[in-house]
């Protein structure tokens, strides 16, 4: 009687910690998705950035070339 009581906490124990486990997962995974998200869009703005720095780089030194030839 006393190993099927201890069976059955163990088999009660052994599924609790499973559906922990699981549930741990399950929020990872979906913290996991929303980084990625937000990763993806911090890119794309680095990205944009990136491409305006070089339009006003290219612009400076066009600027700089014309005020050369004025001399």
């Amino acid at each position: 009687m006393a190993a099927e009581i201890i069976g059955a906490v163990g088999v009660i124990l052994a599924a609790t910690i499973t559906e922990l486990f699981r549930r741990l997962r399950k929020e990872n995974t979906a913290a996991h998705g929303q980084n990625s998200d937000t990763l993806q869009k911090i890119a794309d703005t680095v990205t944009h950035i990136d491409e305006e720095v070089s339009e006003i780089s290219d612009w400076v030194q066009e600027h700089e070339e014309m005020h050369k030839n004025e001399l």
